[in-house]
């Protein structure tokens, strides 16, 4: 064996080329420890300003979107990290659908990244939008839940995993409009724990704002227990 086949080998062991990028899905050695490829790491899609002040999703000038000046969200403010690119969007269903749990890691660092270089906000407790039992047991896990532990382990804030619960069974909210997604959404959670949230500052967290009716039906629920004010935090955003 040859020295260029010797030095082969050995990058093989040290950078298997059967590790993938979680993004473009294209095996790589220069895979960093978020799991992106090179390409994908300068490329991410990040939102960046401007954006709405209110739901966070990117605007063509600093202010209000037209959906926040018609609309009275029951939360402070929302912040998304990334835009819902079709390949984020795969990303989302491969940690929601495809068991890979663990790419909750890498997702909810970089929740926790924007929550500390964009937020500014001081929060006492994290509360993961939850799933129904049932659904919970078909999927087994719920994915906020995941990104909440990996954001409460990254900005030292605890996360309260039963204080929020779905009460109801709903059909999915894919496909749904607005207005239908607020109908199916009605009287479906619960706080089962006021006295975890009386007077304080809630960091609710899910993975996609799309119209903003899951997180705006359990912010109004955490409020109405005596939640001091609810900010949102999630993964993406899009329409």
């Amino acid at each position: 064996m040859d020295l260029s086949s010797i030095k082969e080998a050995i990058l093989d062991i040290l950078y298997p080329q059967n590790i993938a990028c979680i993004l473009c899905r294209q095996r790589a050695r220069d895979i960093d420890d978020k799991g992106l490829c090179r390409t994908c790491a300068g490329s991410l899609p990040l939102i960046t300003p401007p954006v709405c002040h209110k739901c966070g999703r990117p605007v063509g000038e600093e202010g209000i979107c037209i959906d926040c000046a018609y609309v009275r969200y029951h939360f402070e403010q929302a912040v998304s990290v990334l835009h819902y690119t079709p390949e984020i969007k795969q990303l989302i269903h491969q940690f929601k659908y495809g068991g890979i749990s663990y790419l909750s890691r890498t997702l909810g660092w970089w929740m926790a990244e924007a929550f500390n270089q964009r937020c500014g906000w001081d929060v006492d407790v994290i509360v993961p939008v939850p799933l129904h039992p049932r659904r919970q047991r078909q999927r087994g896990f719920n994915q906020s839940a995941l990104l909440a532990r990996e954001i409460s382990r990254n900005i030292d804030v605890p996360v309260n995993e039963s204080v929020l619960i779905r009460k109801k069974y709903t059909p999915a909210q894919a496909g749904l409009d607005k207005f239908q997604r607020m109908q199916n959404l009605w009287d479906a959670f619960e706080v089962s724990q006021p006295d975890a949230v009386q007077g304080k500052a809630v960091l609710l967290v899910d993975d996609v704002f799309t119209t903003g009716s899951t997180v705006d039906e359990c912010s109004r629920v955490l409020l109405q227990a005596g939640a001091q004010r609810v900010y949102v935090l999630t993964l993406a955003t899009g329409r």
